[in-house]
Parts: C-alpha cells; sequence; structure tokens
C-alpha cells in the first residue's frame, strides 16, 4: 500500500480517530474461595454466587456490540484518510499536476485552456527561432521560418496528448489519484508531439514563383546611333548578363541552413549568362582612326564655304562595309545650281576660276588625307594641276564631274569592319574666327597607339619654259592694242612630288615609310595679256 503523505506538520502522524467512548459496566466482587487441607477434615464447599448469571443471548449481543464498536472505528478513520487524501489533490482538479511535460514545456498548474495555449506559444517561438530572408540583388523576395518547412504540430496530436496527461491523475480512487502525482515526483511525465522531417516543397513552390524573376537570358551590347555632329558620335546599349536559377540547389542550401539553425539572409546565386557582345568589344570597332583638319583661307567667301558643306552633307554620317569601295563622285553627285551647289572660285589647270561647286576640292582633298591615314586602300586619286592653298603638294584629291569630264576620287574598305566617316566645317582650334574643314574616320582598333601621317618631297625639279605664252584680252579692259602685253602669271617650275605614308606606334616610326604617290606638276610659262587690236 502507497504511504501517505505526511498531513500531521509536528508530528508526522495520522491524528488521533474521534467517536464516542465504549461505557464500561462495574465487575461484581467475588468472595474469596476457601480450600481445606487434604486429610484436615471434609472440604469447604465454595460459597454461591450472589445474584442472577449472564445468559447465552445476553453475551452474543455483547459480541455484537464490540464488533459494530470495531468496525464503526475503522470506519472513522478510513474516512478521515479519505478526506485527507481529497484535501491533498484538490489543488490539482481543475490544473495538470505536477512534473507533467509536453515537448518540454511544463504544464502543471495550468488549466487545459492555458496548456493549449502555452504549447501554442511555444511552437510558434520554436517555429520563428529559425527566420531566413530570400534574398536577391538588394530585393527581399519572401521570409521563411520552419513553418514554412512543414514544421508543425498537429492540432489533433496535441489535444490527444494533454487528454492524456490529464486523465493519469483522474483515475481510480483518491489514493489511486495521488499515488500517480507521487509517482510523477519520481519520474515526470514526458511527451512530445512527432517529430515531422522539413519538407522543401512549399520551397519549391516558392522557387516556382521567384525563378521569372530571376532567370533572363543576356542581352549583347549594341551600336544604338551614329551620331556624325557630336564630338562623341556612337551611342550604345551596354550589355546585360543573363542569370540561370538552380533552384534545387538553393533548396538544398536552405534545408541545410534550416537544420542547422542558421538564421539570416540568403542570397540567390543563379549562373551568369555572359552576352556574346560586349560594349568593351563594339568600343573596339569604333575606335578613331584618323582625324585630318584643312585649313579654310580667310579669302574664301561665303559661297566657297557653302560648297565645302554642301559636299559634306552628302557623306557626313556615311558607313562603309567591309570590301566597298566609296565614289567621291557618286556619293556628292553632279555640282550644279539645281543640286544647291553655288559659284565661287575654284582652280582649273592651276588657275583660279568662277566655277560652279568652287571649294568641293577642298572636300575631296581633306577626305583623301583622312582615309589614306586611317588605312583604306586608294583605288583612284588625281592631283591638283599645281599648289592649292589648303595642303601640301602631292596630298591633294582633285575632283570633277560633267558629262564629258569625270575625275574621280575613290577608296576601298579594307578591315573587317565598318567604316564611320565625319564631315564638317568648324571654326579653328586656336582662332574662332577662322575654319576648317574637318573629317573623322573610325572604325577596328588599328593597334595601341598606331597613327599614320603623309609626307611628301620633292624628288626632281623641273625647269620652267623659257617662251612666253598669251592670252589675247579681246575685251580690252586690261591691254587693248597688240603690240602690248602685261604679265598674268610668272613662269613655274615643274616638279616631281613622292608621297609617303609613316607609321608611327607611340610616336615612334615602327615601319619603313611607304610609296603612295608620285605626281608631276608639269613646268608652266610666264604667260602675258596682249591687247586684240592693232595700231594704225
Amino acid at each position: 500500500m502507497t504511504q501517505l503523505p505526511p498531513y500531521n506538520q509536528q508530528n508526522n502522524r495520522m491524528p488521533p480517530a474521534q467517536g464516542p467512548a465504549t461505557p464500561q459496566k462495574p465487575l461484581q466482587q467475588i468472595p474469596p474461595v476457601r480450600f481445606s487441607p487434604p486429610g484436615l477434615g471434609s472440604p469447604v464447599p465454595p460459597p454461591r454466587k450472589q445474584g442472577k448469571s449472564l445468559s447465552g443471548s445476553k453475551i452474543i449481543i455483547l459480541v455484537l456490540l464490540l464488533a459494530i464498536l470495531a468496525g464503526g472505528i475503522v470506519w472513522g478513520v478510513n474516512t478521515l484518510r479519505d478526506k485527507q487524501v481529497a484535501q491533498s489533490i484538490a489543488p490539482y482538479q481543475d490544473v495538470y499536476a505536477p512534473n507533467i511535460f509536453i515537448n518540454d514545456v511544463s504544464i502543471a498548474g495550468l488549466t487545459p485552456k492555458q496548456a493549449e495555449s502555452a504549447l501554442d506559444q511555444a511552437m510558434q517561438e520554436r517555429i520563428s527561432s529559425w527566420k531566413l530572408d530570400i534574398a536577391y540583388q538588394g530585393f527581399t523576395f519572401t521570409t521563411v521560418d520552419y513553418g514554412s518547412l512543414g514544421n508543425e504540430v498537429s492540432k489533433e496530436e496535441m489535444y490527444q496528448l494533454l487528454n492524456e496527461a490529464w486523465l493519469m491523475t483522474r483515475q481510480g480512487s483518491v489514493h489511486d489519484q495521488r499515488a500517480a502525482i507521487d509517482a510523477l515526483a519520481k519520474k515526470p511525465y514526458k511527451a512530445y508531439t512527432s517529430q515531422k522531417e522539413l519538407q522543401g516543397n512549399q520551397l519549391a513552390d516558392i522557387f516556382r514563383q521567384i525563378e521569372p524573376y530571376v532567370n533572363a537570358a543576356p542581352v549583347d551590347a549594341a551600336l544604338l546611333q551614329f551620331r556624325p555632329d557630336e564630338d562623341n558620335p556612337f551611342v550604345f546599349q551596354n550589355e546585360r548578363p543573363g542569370a540561370k536559377l538552380d533552384s534545387q540547389a538553393a533548396i538544398n542550401d536552405i534545408m541545410t541552413m534550416a537544420a542547422s539553425g542558421q538564421s539570416g539572409t540568403y542570397e540567390l546565386k543563379p549562373e551568369v549568362l555572359l552576352p556574346k557582345i560586349t560594349r568593351a568589344a563594339l568600343e573596339e570597332t569604333v575606335q578613331l582612326r584618323s582625324s585630318v583638319t584643312t585649313a579654310i583661307s580667310a579669302d574664301s567667301d561665303e559661297k566657297r564655304n557653302h560648297n565645302i558643306r554642301k559636299s559634306f552633307e552628302k557623306f557626313n554620317g556615311y558607313v562603309l562595309k567591309p570590301g566597298e569601295t566609296f565614289s567621291f563622285n557618286d556619293i556628292v553627285g553632279p555640282r550644279t545650281e539645281a543640286a544647291g551647289f553655288a559659284e565661287a572660285m575654284e582652280y582649273a589647270y592651276g588657275d583660279l576660276v568662277i566655277g560652279i561647286g568652287g571649294g568641293v576640292c577642298q572636300a575631296s582633298t581633306t577626305l583623301y588625307q583622312a582615309v589614306v591615314t586611317a588605312g583604306m586602300t586608294i583605288r583612284e586619286r588625281y592631283p591638283h594641276s599645281g599648289k592649292v592653298d589648303y595642303t601640301a603638294m602631292g596630298q591633294d584629291a582633285t575632283v570633277y564631274l560633267t558629262q564629258d569630264r569625270n575625275l574621280d576620287f575613290r577608296f576601298r574598305n579594307n578591315t573587317p569592319g565598318n567604316i564611320y566617316i565625319t564631315a564638317r566645317v568648324k571654326p579653328a582650334r586656336n582662332n574662332t574666327r577662322r575654319l576648317v574643314s574637318e573629317i573623322r574616320v573610325y572604325g577596328l582598333d588599328m593597334g595601341e597607339g598606331v597613327t599614320y601621317k603623309l609626307r611628301s618631297e620633292t624628288v626632281e625639279v623641273l625647269p620652267a619654259p623659257t617662251e612666253k605664252k598669251y592670252e589675247v584680252d579681246n575685251s580690252g579692259t586690261i591691254v587693248t592694242y597688240s603690240d602690248q602685253e602685261k604679265l598674268k602669271s610668272k613662269a613655274v617650275e615643274g616638279m616631281i612630288i613622292e608621297t609617303y605614308l609613316e607609321k608611327y606606334q607611340n610616336g615612334v616610326l615602327v615601319e619603313q615609310p611607304k610609296l603612295i604617290s608620285r605626281d608631276t606638276f608639269r613646268a608652266k610659262p610666264a604667260v602675258y595679256y596682249r591687247g586684240a587690236t592693232k595700231r594704225n
């Protein structure tokens, strides 16, 4: 039998039983018996009892009364003991007994509702004890916790454990209940809801939603615009790398972090998909290969300057593809008033004359110098018959286009990339009141620090003729009579000019100069005006 707790705190014993005392009858006094010793006479008979003796029925009644009295005493003691045990377990009638734990949460002294709330709170704390932000490039898609991985308590299972814990101290008699409570002191009750393995199913759903925001095809860089009138004429679209998210690998990483309780931020690291074309690669295809300016004479009037600009308009922004040939006369077209050209001074056979399109040759000369120093192959080029004032002899290119005469300037793009041409008239750098014609040529990079220069030298001088050349002044404005003459132009020596293309790298000549032209400028006799009228 389980020993009861010490309810009497002073003597550690049960209190004495309470109830009426058993009445005691006074015993009759019995007179002494007298005996005669043997041989000394007749024995003396015993004295007779005084009063009446007990009958058998009375004895039975007396025994029954004693039995009832003893039973009453036992019943009283047991009742008292039951009452004391009931009082000892009374504090636990509406709450859980001591030393009861579910999921390591003590529910002792809690009502069922309080116990349920405590377990819910503990589970929520457990679920939220691990949190992980899933982020990419500074943006957080979502935050996951243990609940996201299926680590939740089944309500039905929790109610079952609570019910079992409740009933274990409420079955049988009060003594059985007290014994169950005492047993908990020696061996606490600990129960756990089933431990579910972390599941990645919900993560898989999350990543299916994330993938469209991360996965992207790479975007190649592109040349969007060619703006020839700007100092930096090219507008690019930058490349963008693509991305391919390995969702399963990310889920595995997150599950590992969850198992170890590692909170924080999980930065997605998709595979980088590189574009095929980068801006850096495109920029290598549009490097400045050459830039040439020729000074426009202060004597050049607005009409001549207009003709230079008009020529430039025809090929400013022109893109010459690999293997293609550029024809100046085809691109610029006829120099006529209908085409927008004006009358201006121009060189014709070494003389300055008025002609429609005067100044166009400065445009063709500037273009020639620009493309030859850009490494282009010259297919057709003609020098002037004499010196011009905007460049050195041997470095010019004259053009002419009429029905009966076609002097063209042509060159070929011999590079594997496009050639881009800009052309404009602009103020001189050191004197804004003066103008220059400028042409820039862009294309594939020629190499680090590589530039080309033209160098012309006179290899032979041709003596000027001694005979004179005459022109009749029929107008009579310069000279009147046939025996009169006036110098129009002096005699000029002829020259043979060789022009070389020199390659430099970082300012150092790195190759033997290449002869690109040998021009012969014929000697010219002096020219005189002569009158048309004979004297009388």
